[in-house]
C-alpha cells in the first residue's frame, strides 16, 4: 500500500531547503563560471585578433631580415594597455600572460613580386581568466581544484594574418 503525504504535516517545506542547496550548488553556479569563461575566452580572442591586425600594419624590428623577428615591444606594449583600459577586459578579471608576434616568410611564392615570399604576423597570445564564483566555503568541490571552476584557467590562442603595406612586402 502506497504511503502518502499528510497535508499537515509540512513536509514538503523540509524538502525545499536541500532542493535548493543542490540546486544552486550543482547547477546554478558551474553555470554561470561556464558562461563568464565562455566571455572571458572571447576577451582573449579580442586581444589576439587585435595584436595580429595591429602588427600586420607595422614593419617587423628588422624588415632587411624579417623572418623570425618579433614586432617592436612598444606596438604590442600599446595594444595591451589599451586592452587591459577596456571594460571587457575588467569584467572578466583577464590578465595577459604573455603576448608577442613575430614576422614568417611563407613558402608561396608572391605572385605580384616574383622572387619573393609573402610575410605573415603570427601573433601568440595567453590570457588568464579568473572563475566568477570560487565557492571557498563548499570543501568538496574547492578541493577538486577544477580549472575554470576553483582555480583560473589559461588561454592560448595563435593567429597568422598577412602582413599589410608595411614596404617589407
Amino acid at each position: 500500500m502506497r504511503q502518502r503525504r499528510k497535508a499537515k504535516g509540512g513536509s514538503q517545506i523540509a524538502e525545499l531547503a536541500p532542493a535548493l542547496l543542490i540546486l544552486f550548488i550543482v547547477i546554478l553556479f558551474p553555470m554561470l563560471d561556464v558562461m563568464y569563461l565562455g566571455l572571458g575566452y572571447c576577451c582573449g580572442w579580442y586581444l589576439n585578433h587585435v595584436t595580429s591586425r595591429g602588427c600586420s600594419t607595422v614593419a617587423p624590428s628588422n624588415p632587411a631580415n624579417p623572418n623570425g623577428t618579433l614586432y617592436p615591444a612598444s606596438v604590442i606594449t600599446n595594444l595591451n594597455n589599451a586592452f587591459l583600459a577596456s571594460s571587457f577586459a575588467n569584467f572578466t578579471g583577464a590578465s595577459i600572460v604573455s603576448n608577442t608576434a613575430t614576422a614568417v616568410t611563407s613558402g608561396v611564392a608572391d605572385p605580384t613580386n616574383p622572387g619573393h615570399n609573402t610575410l605573415y604576423v603570427q601573433a601568440k597570445t595567453q590570457v588568464k581568466v579568473n572563475p566568477f564564483f570560487t565557492l571557498p566555503s563548499v570543501p568538496l568541490i574547492n578541493s577538486l581544484q577544477i580549472d575554470g571552476l576553483t582555480r583560473p584557467v589559461v588561454f592560448t590562442y595563435f593567429d597568422s594574418v598577412p602582413a599589410q603595406e608595411t614596404g617589407v612586402n
